[in-house]
């Protein structure tokens, strides 16, 4: 028996709205890992660190990463 739209748990978001959050979440996450490898700036340790945040936090290491990680990178190459 199919769920009418009438009969769906309106505290759980639909498999649309979900799956493309998971989608988003999981393709920043990536981006995320390999700007980090990718970067030359920062030293082992650096890399290393930001790969723990990363991993361990992984939505908001993700977007603290692009938004602070990488333009720390940016004005050390700059300057």
């Amino acid at each position: 028996m199919a769920l009418s739209t009438s009969d769906a748990n309106p505290l759980m978001p639909s498999w649309g709205i979900l799956g493309f959050m998971l989608a988003l979440n999981a393709v920043l996450f990536i981006a995320a890992l390999v700007s980090i490898a990718r970067n030359r700036i920062h030293t082992t340790g650096g890399t290393i660190v930001w790969a723990l945040i990363v991993l361990s936090v992984p939505v908001l290491g993700s977007i603290l990463w692009f938004l602070v990680g990488r333009r720390r990178s940016a004005l050390r190459q700059e300057g």
